[in-house]
């Protein structure tokens, strides 16, 4: 069967890959990160110490002094060094990455059950399959036209599609958990964040699923055969998506 179709979805694609090469240079400064010793703050903390003094001539120097030196434990120490100097880098990746990622996810899914519906005469059909909440798409989806389709559940790439659902949704559809007067009115929803060289890990993974899903529909037995994104230069594959 011969075919063909647009690939505006290459633009994702494109993208995507365009920022590996960025998460990469940060990851590694990430992971070179020396701290600078607590002696390096001293003149900042004599400045605040000048400062609230100038503020409040009445207090005496030790209680001052007291409370400079309990933020600057806090600014000093090696995880606020860390978080001030990686963290909105850090997460400007995380948002970038997680939506393309879904996106081009997405994207491929849709062309895929085009492609394998209309093969079988039913291209309408696509219009109602389509609006099928995303990960089901993956994981039934193509039966509609492949009864032996089976997505492999319980390994690294269903781990990882249902991670990055959960965040990109987090992110993109983010409702704000309310108090009034001390009461809960409002649940909202809540982006959890985790250790950062977990995030950096899970980054890894976002950045190869769309082409990990992709290789496994081209590996597999589905008819007609989809040459969807083998090219994925220069990302790398994650070895948890791997298939036993």
């Amino acid at each position: 069967m011969q075919y063909s179709h647009t690939a505006n979805y290459t633009y994702m694609d494109e993208a995507l890959r365009s920022k590996w090469d960025a998460f990469i240079c940060l990851e590694r400064e990430m992971a070179s990160f020396i701290p600078k010793p607590a002696e390096d703050y001293k003149v900042r903390k004599d400045k605040e110490v000048g400062r609230l003094k100038i503020l409040n001539p009445d207090a005496p120097l030790y209680e001052l002094e007291a409370i400079v030196n309990g933020q600057f434990d806090v600014i000093a120490s090696e995880q606020w060094q860390f978080h001030e100097r990686f963290d909105q880098r850090h997460m400007t990746e995380y948002v970038i990455v997680s939506m393309l990622s879904q996106a081009l996810c997405e994207a491929l899914i849709n062309a895929i059950l085009a492609i394998g519906l209309s093969s079988k005469g039913i291209p309408d059909f696509f219009s109602i399959v389509e609006k099928t909440e995303f990960r089901k798409k993956w994981l039934i989806g193509p039966k509609c036209f492949y009864p032996g389709y089976e997505f492999p559940t319980g390994g690294g790439m269903h781990e990882t599609l249902n991670s990055l659902v959960k965040d990109r949704n987090a992110l993109m559809h983010h409702k704000i958990e309310l108090e009034m007067n001390g009461k809960k009115v409002l649940k909202g929803s809540r982006f959890d964040r985790k250790e950062y060289a977990q995030e950096i890990s899970m980054l890894r993974r976002y950045f190869s699923l769309p082409y990990d899903l992709a290789a496994y529909i081209r590996n597999s037995d589905l008819e007609p055969k989809m040459l969807l994104l083998f090219e994925r230069g220069p990302i790398d594959p994650a070895p948890a998506h791997e298939i036993a």
